[in-house]
């Protein structure tokens, strides 16, 4: 199983849509996809009709903290070949009470590998919370690649401190990365300064680019899948690119994941 996170250190860009939608490209590929909310902000959760993103009972919290197993909580979507662990509120709260805890990032990756998940799926997704926390570290933990959209200035600027923590989570660099530009084609000075940034920091932008669409922007009302809504939209277009170049990724195996190495910030 391939595990890939969704990850930024800010909100708004696009980064749960992202998950939702390689989730369900890879499905229509005929993989078995375990999609993973470790947002408490719970937007697939809400989005998949999966919970109330407040009551901790059948989400990743109750897993976490050992009411629950992880098969017990992972539950059917109205999609072939996807299945999910929904997320709660009660995340953050335990984010905070296992920041203590010697070896909490690797929490979530041994409750994956003690109930023998990955002999279930081809493919794990998740998206990650928006805010450096335990949470976030323990969806970097288990990850072969990162996607990390790009959206403004701001989002390059964050970047540096989201690839220390790669790195010092993960020393060996272990993973592979995938930069995406997002909803920045209506705004081509903004484009332009988001490319100019990423070049200086030596971040190799993906091949792929996901344009702004004002389908993509409507979808979460949807259950969060383009390809179901929409699927001759340039979002739907877009997503399939970038479903192409993850799997192309991992068939070309971790030589090509990242030929520059992003310079981070003192």
């Amino acid at each position: 199983m391939k595990t890939i996170t969704v990850i930024n250190a800010k909100g708004g860009c696009g980064k749960s849509t992202i998950a939702m939608s390689l989730a369900a490209g890879l499905s229509i590929q005929g993989k078995r996809v375990l999609l993973m909310d470790l947002d408490p902000q719970a937007q697939i959760t809400q989005w998949l009709a999966a919970g109330d993103g407040l009551q901790a009972e059948g989400t990743l919290v109750s897993a976490l903290t050992g009411q629950q197993s992880l098969t017990d909580i992972i539950q059917p979507t109205g999609y072939a070949n996807i299945s999910f662990v929904a997320s709660a509120a009660g995340l953050e709260d335990l984010g905070r009470e296992i920041s203590h805890t010697e070896g909490y990032p690797a929490m979530l990756t041994e409750l994956l590998a003690g109930e023998h998940i990955a002999d279930r799926f081809d493919f794990l997704v998740i998206d990650s919370p928006n805010q450096i926390s335990p949470i976030m570290e323990n969806a970097i933990f288990p990850a072969d690649a990162f996607i990390i959209p790009f959206e403004s200035t701001k989002a390059v600027k964050s970047y540096a401190s989201i690839y220390q923590l790669l790195l010092n989570l993960r020393p060996g660099a272990d993973f592979q990365l995938i930069h995406v530009l997002i909803n920045l084609t209506r705004l081509p000075g903004l484009r332009r300064r988001v490319l100019s940034l990423m070049k200086e920091d030596h971040i190799l932008p993906a091949s792929s680019e996901i344009r702004s669409c004002g389908w993509l922007a409507q979808v979460d009302e949807y259950g969060g899948s383009i390809f179901h809504f929409r699927p001759h939209s340039n979002g739907a277009q877009d997503m399939k690119g970038l479903v192409n170049e993850v799997t192309t990724l991992f068939a070309n195996g971790p030589h090509e994941a990242h030929p520059e190495t992003p310079r981070v910030a003192a």
